[in-house]
């Protein structure tokens, strides 16, 4: 499996999609933080800045470009289908379950690094800010420590949701344009408007995982904890549903 791995990790940085992703991430939470601090306590519907709510929304940015994070899971196990590279791939390791498996444990990793990356943007440019508004983010450790645990699992789980949907969908455009119309308007809006609902998809256990606040209704999220658990069970069942579908359909 480390050889599977390491071989995975190479192909990653041969190309410069990576590097494409993570600063499209890295860009759009930059973005959304500037974006937010500028409009909490402006804009009917948002959080004044020196609220628990308006600190947990800013630190809480980094969410809106996990999209990078997943999109790149589905270019690497679509675009071996897309670029032929599927068969020599599944020569050198026959076993096909292993070959996704490896995918996605680095994608996991590489979600998590893409994860830290946007919360140190996030906290780099948040925390100055913040204390220029005479907010003392030490009074809200404790929410801080849970947001930055929440988003380092959530970035993890991401890469693991789009491998699984890079296998599921193996045409790589079909798969992108699913994934983004999903994450960026048809989760949002159910988190959004109809939060019994969205607290159960995919953008509800993140938003929980987050710690975002409810901005309209008056249904919670679920709690960190479920939040988490949820967003992995789906991040399992597409890997599973994945892996046997690569495993059972012909490579060409």
């Amino acid at each position: 499996m480390g050889r599977l791995i390491r071989a995975e990790w190479l192909k990653l940085r041969t190309i410069w999609m990576g590097l494409f992703m993570l600063a499209g991430a890295v860009g759009y939470t930059i973005l959304q933080v500037a974006a937010t601090m500028l409009t909490a306590g402006r804009v009917h519907g948002t959080f004044e800045l020196s609220s628990s709510e308006g600190v947990r929304t800013v630190l809480g940015s980094p969410t809106r470009g996990f999209v990078f994070i997943a999109v790149l899971g589905i270019l690497a196990m679509a675009g071996e289908f897309r670029h032929q590279t599927a068969t020599a791939t599944f020569l050198i390791s026959p076993n096909r379950g292993r070959a996704v498996t490896a995918k996605l444990l680095l994608y996991a990793l590489v979600g998590l690094a893409f994860a830290a990356v946007a919360v140190a943007v996030t906290l780099a440019i948040a925390l100055p800010w913040l204390a220029l508004e005479h907010v003392h983010v030490a009074g809200f450790g404790h929410e801080v420590l849970l947001i930055v645990v929440g988003l380092l699992v959530s970035g993890a789980l991401y890469g693991v949701l789009g491998v699984g949907v890079g296998a599921l969908i193996r045409n790589q455009v079909a798969a992108v344009v699913a994934a983004v119309l999903w994450m960026t308007l048809a989760d949002a809006l159910l988190v959004g408007l109809v939060p019994v609902v969205g607290r159960w998809t995919p953008g509800g256990a993140l938003a929980a995982l987050s710690r975002a606040p409810v901005a309209r209704g008056s249904t919670e999220y679920l709690p960190l904890w479920a939040g988490g658990l949820l967003l992995a069970a789906y991040g399992v069942a597409l890997a599973v549903a994945g892996t046997r579908f690569v495993i059972r359909r012909d490579v060409t």
